[in-house]
Order: structure tokens, then C-alpha cells, then sequence
């Protein structure tokens, strides 16, 4: 079995979530509200997410960042991804009873593909 730790790999997985509500929030203030953290938490852990990348995830417009299309892209592969591990810890769980599947955000959640540009 491959190990994926933070130790091995230097990807926090925590920071997956946070990047997630920013691209849907379109601002670290609003996504700081919806995930019950602080703002300089929520600042903190953008900033360590980006430096994953060569190159920048957003663009600040006034108050408001715009996500690039890498984001973008990016975003809805996490999303995909993090939609498969609640569908399956909520399938481990239902089967066993212990918790109700309706109340486990999956697929659901996840942002709409938009349309290729030309």
C-alpha cells in the first residue's frame, strides 16, 4: 500500500476543502463563514495550498478573487474526488448503520462543468 501522508507526499489534505469554498465563495471572507474558520486561518491555508503550484490559482478583483481556469479545472476534479469519499465512507457506515447516508455531502455538491472556450 502506497504511502500518502503529508510526510511523504507535502500535501495537506485538509487545505483541499478550504481551496474548494474559496473558488466557490469568490472571496476568503464569505468561505471563512461557511467553513467556521477565521479569516487569517482561511488565508493562511490558501496561501499554503498555492504554493503546490508554479503558478497563481487566483486573481484579486477589489475585495473578490477570481479562481483561473486552472482552478477552475482543478476545483472540479477535487470536488469529484472528495464527492467519492464521502459516497464511500457514507456506504461504509450505512451498511453497517451507524450513519444516515441523506446527511453525507457527495456528488451533490459538485460544480457544474462549463462549456469549452474556443
Amino acid at each position: 500500500m502506497k504511502n500518502y501522508s503529508r510526510a511523504t507526499t507535502g500535501i495537506d489534505l485538509n487545505l483541499i476543502p478550504v481551496f474548494i469554498e474559496i473558488v466557490r465563495c469568490g472571496s476568503m471572507a464569505k468561505a471563512s463563514l461557511r467553513l467556521e474558520m477565521s479569516r487569517p486561518a482561511v488565508s493562511l491555508a490558501l496561501k499554503r495550498f498555492n504554493q503546490l503550484f508554479d503558478e497563481p490559482l487566483f486573481y484579486r478583483k477589489g475585495l473578490y478573487l477570481e479562481p483561473t481556469e486552472k482552478a477552475l479545472d482543478l476545483t472540479r476534479s477535487l470536488e469529484i474526488l472528495m464527492g467519492e469519499i464521502h459516497d464511500n465512507i457514507a456506504g461504509v457506515n450505512s451498511a453497517r448503520n451507524k450513519t444516515p447516508t441523506q446527511n453525507v455531502p457527495g456528488r451533490e455538491n459538485i460544480m457544474p462543468r462549463s462549456e469549452p472556450t474556443l
